[in-house]
């Protein structure tokens, strides 16, 4: 046995414990992309949705988005299911929708690369990132 952090860790654990980590990381750049795609395609089917720039600038958006959601969205998520008076948590998916639809609004006033005019492109936005993520443990099983 090799000293330090790996004494007493059995070899299977430690390859178990990389392939874990590096199926998160995957499937990490799967959902970024997949986002991204889903950007891309909201600004081209939304009049009121316009992402400037290339793919790579729906990369960065998407990274935004993604960190606000992380940040915020709970936070809207639980304030709307309070003020809904509980049926937005009954109602869990269209509350997530409402919530990510928010971030998107949010990430849309913090960037200059993304704009989003409305509600309901914000809500379509939503959609389509939602659907997007829906399908990344799927295609992330498929990868060899």
């Amino acid at each position: 046995m090799s000293a330090g952090i790996l004494a007493g860790a059995s070899t299977s654990t430690l390859i178990r414990f990389l392939l874990r980590v590096g199926f998160c990381v995957v499937e990490f750049i799967v959902s970024w992309l997949i986002s991204a795609f889903a950007l891309v395609l909201a600004s081209n089917l939304f009049e009121s949705v316009r992402l400037s720039g290339d793919f790579s600038d729906a990369l960065w958006v998407a990274a935004l988005f993604n960190v606000l959601s992380f940040l915020f969205g709970w936070f809207f998520f639980v304030v709307l299911g309070f003020a809904t008076l509980g049926l937005g948590f009954v109602f869990h998916f269209v509350t997530r929708l409402v919530a990510a639809a928010i971030v998107i609004k949010l990430t849309s006033s913090l960037s200059k690369r993304f704009s989003v005019e409305g509600a309901a492109p914000a809500l379509g936005t939503a959609i389509f990132l939602a659907v997007g993520t829906s399908l990344v443990r799927p295609i992330v099983a498929f990868l060899p």
